[in-house]
């Protein structure tokens, strides 16, 4: 009995001391379960953290790489354009050098043959010029020198503008050059500055736009006009749809007077552009490029809505300038039929890089006109010239037929007077040889005497 008592005690403390065993290592368990699960949650809100960083990072990167895609062909842009204006300052030194030697040449030769002509004419008859004679001469020869003044001040300012435009052309492959390397971080700061204020955004897209016509090259008030008020033709304001006065931001000229213009009206939309580049994830950007594109639409049909073109010049389009080139390049990558909606309302989009090769364009149409109207001064110039010399020509002929008219006057009067059978003088003599009383004595009688 004693060992099954000690049995059942045995067995009730192992009992005892199992419970306690387990009871300790269940908590143990379970606190090292809490700690797994509260490392589990800490490592699900980091890695939720890095997820988002990573989307962030991620469209930060596309941002950049866009941005180095657009300058990088900016810059090859630039080096083209800058190669073709290097070949054509050369053709212009060349074609200039060429002028310079020929205007030089043609004018060596006109003294050459002034001066021998000159010559032979005076050598010949100044013997027998009078007083009034040489009065004649330089009523011609006066107007033919202011003549010649005039046409090698002429000669002297084309070559001097000309030597202008060179340099002024340099000067501008620099500035282009320049401002490519710029552009990239001044989009970028103005961008964030100028995001969700349309009144500011506006008046940054008109700097912009005046900015890029201050180095085109253009003169102000006179090539382009800055918010001109429309007028019609009997001189009132023209007004549009909304009862405001219609003045577009710039209106450009080109030759040919003054219904050869052209409309340019800037507009901006940058704030859901730039929610489109900050978005978080594909959907947040989807959303914000469609309310970019609408927008962009929306300047369209507003534009559009004003119709300038039909009061401005003979052209059937007016220009909408858009002056973010990423902002334009997104909408245009985004809805490829963009520009043909646009181009269907007569509206032509513009990025800045579009904008300034069209005002080059207009620049140089400018230039070859005031270069035409030039070489039209130097013909007119030449021919008033040669009439002017043809006239002195046939003067000249004139002088000497009177000339020698005069000498063979000269000659039968003198032959009368004392050299010719029953002439005057011998007459005369014979008169004082019969007695007639005289004081003086003829000279001419005299020196025949002593001859004799």
């Amino acid at each position: 009995m004693i060992a099954v008592g000690v049995g059942i005690l045995v067995a009730l403390v192992a009992t005892v001391v199992f419970f306690v065993v387990y009871n300790s290592s269940r908590k143990g368990w379970q606190q090292s379960l809490a700690v797994r699960e509260s490392e589990a949650a800490d490592l699900k809100v980091r890695n939720g953290v890095l997820e988002a960083q990573v989307k962030s990072c991620t469209a930060r990167l596309a941002e950049v790489q866009a941005q180095l895609d657009f300058a990088n062909r900016e810059r090859e842009k630039l080096n083209r354009e800058k190669g073709d204006l290097q070949a054509r300052n050369q053709m212009l030194s060349e074609n200039m050098e060429v002028q310079k030697q020929e205007v030089q040449r043609i004018r060596q030769e006109m003294n050459n043959e002034f001066k021998v002509l000159a010559n032979e004419i005076l050598q010949e008859k100044s013997k027998s010029f009078s007083e009034m004679n040489h009065e004649r001469l330089a009523e011609i020869l006066n107007p033919l020198k202011e003549r010649l003044e005039g046409f090698k001040k002429t000669v002297e300012e084309t070559y001097n503008n000309e030597a202008r435009e060179r340099f002024s052309l340099k000067e501008q492959i620099k500035e282009l050059v320049e401002r490519s390397e710029s552009i990239g971080e001044e989009a970028k700061q103005l961008t964030h500055a100028l995001r969700g204020d349309s009144k500011i955004q506006g008046d940054w897209g008109e700097m912009i736009l005046e900015s890029i016509l201050e180095k085109s090259g253009l003169e102000k008030d006179r090539e382009y006009f800055r918010q001109e008020t429309l007028r019609d033709e009997e001189g009132h304001t023209i007004q549009g749809s909304d009862g405001r006065k219609m003045r577009p931001d710039v209106i450009i000229r080109y030759p040919g007077g003054e219904n050869h213009q052209m409309v340019i009206d800037s507009k901006v939309s940058l704030t859901a552009y730039v929610n489109y580049v900050n978005a978080e994830d594909a959907d947040e950007a989807r959303l914000a490029l469609k309310q970019h594109l609408v927008s962009v639409r929306k300047h369209i049909d507003e534009l559009a809505g004003k119709s300038y073109q039909d009061y401005v010049g003979k052209g059937d389009h007016v220009m909408m300038f858009i002056p973010n080139e990423a902002a334009y390049l997104a909408a245009m990558q985004a809805d490829h039929a963009l520009w043909q909606y646009a181009y269907e309302k007569k509206v032509l989009l513009l990025s800045p890089t579009n904008l300034i090769a069209a005002l080059k364009l207009v620049a140089d149409l400018w230039q070859r006109d005031k270069q035409t109207r030039n070489a039209i001064d130097i013909a007119e110039e030449g021919g008033k010239l040669y009439d002017k010399f043809a006239g002195f020509v046939d003067d000249m002929e004139k002088i000497g037929k009177s000339l020698n008219t005069t000498a063979m006057a000269y000659t039968d009067a003198m032959k009368k007077l004392k050299t010719g059978n029953g002439n005057l003088i011998g007459r005369v003599e014979k008169l004082k040889v019969m007695g007639v009383k005289a004081k003086k004595n003829l000279p001419a009688v005299n020196e025949e005497e002593e001859e004799n």
